[in-house]
């Protein structure tokens, strides 16, 4: 069984729980992956956790219910898992910009989230060139930030990050600790049941006090690990992105790997011509994955 198909039994068994209990470890099972490596995937190539769309699943299915106009409100909530009228209220609220009694009204048009199904796996028009890296235990120190991978919540923070410590001076300021590598964009201590993960710009930590970076700091310990080393060119964050939707959409499914589960991170060499920022085309950074063979 491919991998396309491996993703819609998950898919399917998603949809046909959502009036049950949805197990997303079972999920990740039927689609032949770690959990670890199954919730990343699924963020990155649609966009959200597969917590979360089991839940707009839900409201979406309950949204359709309500229209009907033949069930009650309470026993559309827990029909779909929610224990009280009012914790579903106030998520239809939040989901649709409604309460559950407006959109059993006639004229009421909702814009609902259909079910997934792949019927192919996305192609590039290029081979995705990569290298494999062993490499030992990696101290960094830096600033983070908490943020979601829920609604592209990560693709617009983040950017705004760089900017922010770029614009304050503390980007500088770690910047001048930079070790051999370069510096780091690093993702850790990441929490499937919401989404969410915390995300740091830092450096390879050295002699220097942690107090020289503005408004203070944090260190993180990576473990020793194999990566998939792969190279972007482009201008920011645009690039960038685009090859992490190309990992997971093609490489992982094409290979023996999955997602180790320990930090990965995007790393920001020095440029070979000092005269390239991150607005140009021949901007190079990279991203590096924790990896492991499948089933191990």
């Amino acid at each position: 069984m491919d991998w396309t198909a491996r993703l819609n039994q998950a898919l399917g068994y998603m949809e046909d729980n959502l009036e049950k209990t949805v197990e997303i470890e079972e999920a990740a099972r039927l689609a032949n992956c770690s959990l670890f490596h199954f919730c990343r995937m699924f963020e990155v190539v649609f966009g959200t956790g597969p917590a979360e769309y089991v839940r707009r699943r839900r409201l979406s299915r309950a949204a359709l219910d309500l229209a009907a106009g033949k069930d009650k409100v309470i026993d559309v909530a827990l029909r779909y898992g929610w224990e009280s009228p009012e914790s579903f209220a106030k998520a239809f609220r939040r989901c649709f910009g409604i309460t559950p009694s407006e959109a059993r009204q006639n004229d009421i048009e909702l814009e609902t989230w259909p079910p997934i199904q792949l019927a192919v796996i996305l192609k590039g028009d290029k081979t995705m060139k990569y290298r494999i890296i062993e490499k030992d235990t990696i101290e960094l120190a830096g600033v983070s930030l908490r943020t979601t991978n829920t609604d592209g919540e990560n693709m617009k923070v983040i950017p705004e990050f760089w900017q922010e410590n770029s614009s304050n001076g503390t980007a500088t300021a770690i910047g001048k600790n930079c070790g051999s590598m370069g510096m780091f964009g690093v993702c850790y201590d990441y929490n499937p049941k919401d989404n969410s993960f915390a995300y740091a710009i830092a450096v390879e930590k050295g002699d220097h006090a942690l107090t020289d970076f503005p408004g203070g700091s944090v260190t993180i310990t990576i473990d020793p690990a194999t990566y998939a080393v792969f190279e972007s060119r482009g201008p920011m964050p645009g690039a960038i992105q685009a090859v992490w939707k190309q990992i997971y959409s093609e490489w992982f499914p094409a290979s023996e790997y999955e997602h180790a589960g320990t930090p990965d991170f995007e790393l920001y060499p020095e440029q070979e011509d000092p005269s390239i920022d991150d607005t140009s085309e021949k901007y190079r950074c990279e991203v590096w994955i924790p990896i492991k063979k499948k089933g191990k």
